[in-house]
């Protein structure tokens, strides 16, 4: 079992949408800082541009930070450890390499930005929002209090489920998908807290993607210091790369299974127990 930050369940619970590409300037999208409350609660949602925006967006006191961007680009080639985990989990994940971050997006923002928020106190990991959606999603119909599945009745059921697609493509939200993932994370948390649009049109459909980037990883930082250890996993360490996940016991037992196999292969080198499963609340980091 990895060992335990210092950190308790009175850290606060944000995330964020990170605006990846360095080379827009003036983009018409923006990054979204959200925070979800101790009772579960969303408190607001911040628009930003700048990173010096979103660490003060982020504020006061220290919070277990997710971001839906890479924080550590280490010098790989093929993907990072967590990611061949994840490709045995069957969820999608673009493989970080420096190569690939500099002809995507010209660079890795998640990294100054992750650097700077660590600066400030803040603990700060990976998200997939919409590994997060995918979960919550896979709740629904196999709720907590039911039997765990066969493994591989598991992975068969689980290739079935998937997150709707709203995020852009070509500069324009899908905007089939918005209300069916805005309507996954209301039935998770309360969302009064919600952002009326600030801008109309395309741009508000951007908008809103990024609000419900934001909203799926505080979600998930909620629910990782909050909720009982096998509802949540961490894949990677703090140097390769670590990925928090929305999970059940079977994501769990088939996380450590393949981290162990990857690892006494030789394909991977962080360590292959996966934390969650025995933390329990109030959850360390």
């Amino acid at each position: 079992m990895q060992a335990p930050c210092r950190y308790s369940r009175r850290l606060r619970a944000v995330g964020i949408h990170l605006l990846q590409d360095a080379r827009l300037g003036d983009a018409p999208g923006r990054s979204a800082v959200a925070e979800i409350t101790t009772d579960n609660a969303l408190s607001g949602v911040r628009m930003c541009r700048s990173d010096g925006e979103i660490v003060e967006a982020v504020g006061g006191p220290a919070a277990l930070v997710l971001i839906d961007a890479p924080a550590v680009v280490p010098d790989v080639t093929g993907r990072r450890d967590a990611e061949h985990v994840l490709a045995w989990l069957d969820i999608a994940a673009f493989p970080v390499t420096p190569s690939r971050m500099d002809k995507a997006y010209g660079g890795a923002r998640g990294v100054a930005l992750a650097a700077a928020l660590e600066g400030a106190g803040h603990v700060v990991a990976e998200a997939l929002p919409d590994q997060v959606l995918r979960q919550l999603m896979w709740e629904q119909e196999h709720p907590a209090d039911r039997p765990p599945l066969d493994l591989a009745d598991y992975r068969t059921a689980w290739l079935g489920v998937r997150a709707p697609a709203f995020r852009p493509r070509g500069g324009r939200a899908r905007n089939d998908g918005l209300e069916p993932a805005r309507a996954i994370l209301a039935g998770n948390t309360d969302v009064a807290g919600w952002p009326p649009a600030e801008r109309e049109g395309d741009l508000a459909d951007l908008d809103e993607a990024a609000v419900i980037d934001a909203v799926a990883c505080a979600l998930l930082a909620h629910r990782c210091l909050h909720a009982p250890g096998d509802r949540w996993a961490l894949v990677g360490d703090a140097a390769a790369g670590r990925i928090a996940l929305a999970a059940c016991p079977e994501m769990i037992d088939r996380a450590a299974i393949n981290a162990a196999r990857l690892r006494d292969e030789g394909t991977i080198n962080i360590v292959p127990e996966v934390a969650g499963t025995q933390v329990g609340p109030p959850q360390s980091w």
